[in-house]
């Protein structure tokens, strides 16, 4: 019988360029190199800034840190000194075969070092070249060489103050989503660029900025208080328009998230939590009158929880059919019998002999068992300047002592 040869990942043969650190910029091309693309990193002589961040894991004269493990896999490293000619020249050689690049740097350090967006679109018109920014490249006024963390980011978005403990109070919520949002919306932005560029031959310039990126997450709140009724009523407590009871309320052994957000949700919680007469007392049966009085509904489903196990709260409201979890730890993630049997998380090669969980790629949910690895920094030296440039090891040499790859060391 003919054999049927697998269908190729979506991106094969895209090459992708990466001069990036920390999470947006790196997440964002893991995300191209999960799904085919050839993502060629570049990294200072001494490593991008996550391969030094704790926990790092130690094997002979090798290492690998959980934080770089995390965002990185299946690219390939090259250690490039960008303030040495010679090194900047090879960067410019990849980006003349390249069909992508990407950075989160900042555009006034990309300028020090002749990559400034504007003069690379110039220098190459069929190049996708994507800038991720605390506050964007373009019309950002006074925000423009500001330090843009995620967290500034969901602040200024309005996310922070949209998540709020029971008592009302703002807090961050704990991980990098603004990178995260602003990775995934370069990957889309990429994605569309591909299609025009394939199609007319033509690159683009990506401006994303952090802050824009976070806004579709706010975009019911926006929207709800440009209406004069729900901006006029404001109600003390964990949220204005999600639902009461709504959020993190304690267990016996953890915490467990509660979702009321329709009335017949709460009639059905009270039934699971053995008062069903709270579900029309009129103090509680409607949306506005619990908001008004949150403290009381929250004291009242926290008197219940905390009397039970997160197993126990979660099996009463799910044979009540109300939208209910357990909020699980890492550790509790990683073997998580759901995500294991969804195929959510994947075996990553640490590149030091071990092996790390991590989460596969959700927008292109890869059944194949292919070979995760994470790349040791510079590992694939030789092999981009052979393939990609033909240069021959004479050539590399001779980089190696002018200094292109870092300080030499005979």
């Amino acid at each position: 019988m003919p054999t049927t040869s697998p269908i190729p990942l979506p991106l094969e043969g895209i090459k992708v360029v990466e001069l990036s650190h920390l999470i947006a910029g790196p997440y964002c091309c893991q995300m191209l190199a999960d799904e085919g693309a050839q993502v060629t990193k570049v990294e200072p002589p001494d490593g991008e800034l996550s391969r030094h961040r704790e926990p790092i894991r130690y094997v002979g004269d090798r290492e690998v840190s959980a934080y770089f493990a995390s965002l990185n896999r299946d690219k390939q490293s090259i250690a490039l000194d960008l303030k040495n000619p010679q090194g900047s020249a090879i960067l410019s050689s990849l980006l003349e075969t390249a069909d992508v690049f990407v950075t989160n740097m900042r555009v006034q350090a990309l300028e020090r070092l002749g990559l400034h967006p504007r003069a690379l679109q110039q220098r190459f018109p069929r190049l996708v070249i994507v800038s991720i920014s605390g506050f964007g490249m373009e019309n950002s006024g006074k925000y423009a060489d500001r330090a843009g963390l995620a967290m500034v980011a969901e602040a200024m978005a309005g996310a922070t103050g949209l998540t709020r403990d029971h008592s009302g109070n703002p807090v961050w919520c704990g991980f990098a989503l603004g990178d995260i949002m602003g990775a995934v919306s370069a990957h889309a932005a990429i994605l569309l660029a591909l299609r025009n560029q394939e199609r007319h031959g033509v690159g683009k310039l990506i401006d994303i900025g952090l802050v824009e990126c976070m806004l579709p997450m706010v975009s019911v709140a926006l929207s709800r208080v440009q209406f004069e009724e729900a901006a006029a009523s404001s109600f003390a407590g964990s949220n204005g328009f999600h639902g009461v009871p709504y959020g993190a309320f304690s267990a016996s052994d953890g915490y467990v998230n509660i979702g009321c957000n329709r009335d017949d949700f709460w009639r059905r919680l009270c039934v699971a939590m053995g008062s069903p007469e709270l579900g029309t007392d009129e103090r509680y049966a409607t949306y506005r009158e619990r908001s008004i009085r949150q403290q009381e509904v929250h004291a009242i489903t926290e008197a219940f929880t905390r009397a039970h196990t997160r197993a126990e709260i979660t099996a009463k409201l799910i044979a009540a059919d109300v939208p209910v979890a357990g909020i699980l730890d890492m550790a509790e993630v990683i073997c998580d019998e759901y995500l294991v049997k969804r195929g959510a998380l994947c075996e990553v090669d640490d590149g030091v002999g071990g092996t790390l969980t991590l989460p596969v790629n959700p927008a292109w949910l890869d059944e194949t068992s292919r070979h995760r690895r994470v790349p040791l920094l510079g590992e694939h030296r030789d092999l981009i300047l052979g393939n990609e440039l033909k240069f021959t090891a004479e050539d590399i040499a001779r980089l190696d002592q002018s200094g292109a790859f870092g300080p030499y060391r005979a």
